[in-house]
């Protein structure tokens, strides 16, 4: 992965447009509900064992000989399940949960894809090993626990490359088997969608997490691996804005303006901080001046971005976050491998608010709807790809995820 030649070059550099399923899972006392459901072919008749999952989570299970399959204990919340059999094109079905339980039909259509293995000249692709790396790179990451992953199936991956526009794409015959021996995780990963070019990549697919088995020891320093890749993903933020618990939980929240009058018309006590800066896409040849400044405001109170629709989904408002949102996290320092690897974002922040060392090491963010308006629950945004993400949160991958269930409690994190 290149590094971007300059911040102004970020946005240009390194959009990324993740369906990684960056969720959440609350654990709380409150009702619970089923998902039920029956899968079959295009005449009707029952599939039995087909693979069951629900993207993100430890939950995986198979038909029985009638085609049905059941999902108990479910929170309210918004939901990916998806359906796989072996000659069978996949299927992936959003799913609400509210206030009852769910029973869905799938109907699975007959594949027509022939599992072939490219070759030139009767020889397989000599370019394929560099093809491979350019796809771990950008699918596993370049974290320090994506140094710990390994693609346990790497043949079941074919690949096309148009030279003209340095564009990788890639297809999957069946599951991607990763093993993640820095968080004790087994991850199953159905790719539906993967293309890298110099400027933006795009992966798409479903995942589902298996336990790896290990010593004490292991297990020891998986949790703690577990802790810290949870407390910097974008689900814990979601989570902490369900909770209203964004500050406790060591979130910074900036709103991004362009229209200075903006700032005349809020109330003074509502601006703690104000940062004036300039896109971080703007091309070099382009002038710096007042018409092209933006401004971040620092967001004294994040829940008044939010409409609540019901308890356990939250609406971001369209008009306040037209440009998005700046999310700085203290609690974890930024990986120094991000430095070599990735993009950071520099605010150039000179604000009493932060100590010089969280200055140097916070974890800053960008998200941005990429609609009038994105609904977030305690498990995700919804729909899943509602944002465009950049800086920190972009550069994470299939390497850090942690599945549904797992969560850190914030009163837990403030002992230490």
């Amino acid at each position: 992965m290149k590094k971007a030649t300059s911040n102004n070059n970020y946005y240009m550099k390194y959009l990324i447009v993740v369906l990684l399923i960056f969720t959440g899972f609350y654990v709380k006392a409150q009702q619970t509900y089923a998902i039920n459901g029956t899968v079959s072919d295009e005449s009707g008749k029952a599939i039995a064992r087909a693979t069951i999952f629900i993207t993100g989570s430890k939950l995986v299970t198979i038909t029985n000989d009638a085609g049905k399959f059941s999902f108990n204990n479910i929170q309210p919340g918004t939901y990916e399940l998806a359906v796989k059999m072996l000659g069978f094109t996949p299927d992936v079905q959003d799913i609400k949960v509210k206030n009852n339980d769910i029973n869905i039909s799938v109907t699975l259509k007959q594949s027509s894809i022939t599992l072939n293995t490219v070759v030139i000249n009767g020889a397989p692709d000599p370019n394929r090993e560099k093809y491979l790396d350019r796809f771990l790179e950008n699918f596993l990451g370049q974290t320090v626990n994506a140094q710990q992953c390994k693609l346990l199936n790497p043949d079941v991956l074919h690949f096309h490359f148009h030279r003209s526009s340095n564009t990788l794409q890639a297809t999957a015959d069946d599951f991607l088997i990763v093993e993640n021996k820095a968080l004790g995780y087994k991850i199953r990963y159905l790719l539906t969608g993967f293309e890298v070019t110099d400027a933006v990549c795009t992966i798409a697919g479903s995942s589902y997490f298996e336990e790896m088995k290990g010593t004490e020891k292991q297990q020891k320093k998986w949790e703690e691996n577990r802790r810290i890749a949870y407390l910097s993903s974008s689900r814990h933020f979601f989570k902490a804005v369900m909770d209203n618990t964004v500050k406790e939980d060591g979130f910074t929240v900036y709103e991004v303006i362009k229209d200075p009058s903006v700032l005349r018309k809020l109330n003074d006590t509502a601006i703690l901080d104000v940062i004036t800066f300039y896109p971080m896409g703007l091309p070099d040849f382009v002038p710096r001046n007042k018409s092209n400044m933006l401004y971040a405001i620092k967001i004294a109170n994040v829940d008044g971005l939010f409409d609540a629709d019901q308890k356990n989904f939250k609406t971001l408002k369209h008009d306040t976050a037209r440009m998005g949102l700046f999310v700085l996290y203290t609690r974890v320092d930024q990986s120094p491998l991000f430095y070599k690897t990735g993009n950071p974002i520099d605010l150039s922040i000179k604000s009493p608010l932060f100590t010089p060392k969280q200055l140097n090491n916070m974890q800053i963010s960008h998200i941005t709807p990429m609609m009038d308006s994105v609904t977030i629950d305690r498990n995700s945004e919804w729909p899943q790809k509602g944002f465009d993400y950049f800086g920190y949160w972009s550069w994470l991958r299939i390497a850090d995820l942690t599945p549904l269930d797992y969560f850190v409690d914030p009163m837990e994190e403030k002992k230490k």
